[in-house]
């Protein structure tokens, strides 16, 4: 009987032990609806890697913009360098898996940068991590394919948060709850 009550005290210890566990996040939380909240996740979850120029075209609210983007993300890293038509350095964005910089002249000061790299992160990282980490905090993460072009999604019950819509060299985003979207096109080599 003491063996007993010995080896339950020891395993309720250990569960004590597991929930006390502090995850500690190195980057700013990225709000994805204004309660469930996400944090970038590593770098070795990307899909592929991307070296190449993009032409950037946005909208927020009634702003819309344009810019020509060099973007490199990889399992190392993701860099967005963002130039003007004339190839001049507008802002540099950076993450390296536990830090995030970011500086813009087009930008405003206050935008997180943590929210455009999980829009990166939702459009070119692995489906099963995705899934995973939004399934974590209370959203879904699907994808499917038709033809040529993937849609992915991130949803709070059926409402559609974020739409991905992927074909051949341009990527969608478009936030529904933030009203905000942009389009990336890979340049021609």
């Amino acid at each position: 009987m003491k063996k007993i009550v010995f080896l339950l005290i020891i395993f309720a210890l250990s569960l004590a032990g597991c929930s006390t566990t502090k995850i500690e996040h190195t980057t700013s939380p990225v709000y994805v609806t204004n309660t469930k909240v996400m944090y970038l996740l590593p770098l070795e979850n990307m899909e592929g890697e991307i070296d190449s120029y993009q032409l950037l075209n946005g909208r927020f609210g009634d702003s819309k913009f344009t810019l020509l983007c060099y973007m490199i993300c990889n399992s190392r890293e993701i860099s967005i360098d963002l130039l003007n038509d004339f190839g001049t350095d507008m802002g540099n964005l950076q993450y390296d898996g536990s830090s995030v910089n970011f500086t813009s002249a087009v930008f405003p000061e206050n935008l997180k940068a943590e929210y455009i790299l999980l829009d990166i992160q939702n459009a070119y990282y692995q489906v099963g991590a995705l899934q995973e980490a939004y399934k974590a905090v209370g959203l879904s993460f699907e994808e499917e394919i038709q033809g040529e072009t993937v849609i992915r999604k991130i949803k709070n019950g059926k409402k559609i948060i974020e739409l991905i819509t992927k074909n051949g060299n341009s990527v969608k985003i478009q936030n529904n709850l933030r009203g905000y979207e942009y389009n990336l096109t890979e340049g021609e080599e």
